[in-house]
């Protein structure tokens, strides 16, 4: 019984590692910052990410300016 207790952490051990080989391969190596994020959210399309990226940019530049012109007491 020992031996085959042997046999099958060794299987698993090999397996394990066979399993780490494997995704350090399907890492993404340079290219985009966002790549890497694309790929990890599920059924979300590039265009509709993008589209809500730029909406949250425009919303900032908005607040900044708004707070700049507040700030210079052009708004009231």
């Amino acid at each position: 019984m020992a031996e085959e207790q042997k046999k099958e952490q060794e299987l698993e051990t090999e397996l394990n590692q066979a399993g780490t080989e494997e995704t350090e391969e399907q890492k993404p190596s340079g290219g985009s910052a966002f790549e890497g994020i694309y790929e990890r959210l599920p059924d979300i399309s590039i265009r509709s990410l993008d589209r809500f990226i730029l909406l949250c940019v425009i919303a900032l530049v908005l607040v900044i300016v708004i707070g700049v012109l507040k700030a210079n007491h052009v708004l009231g």
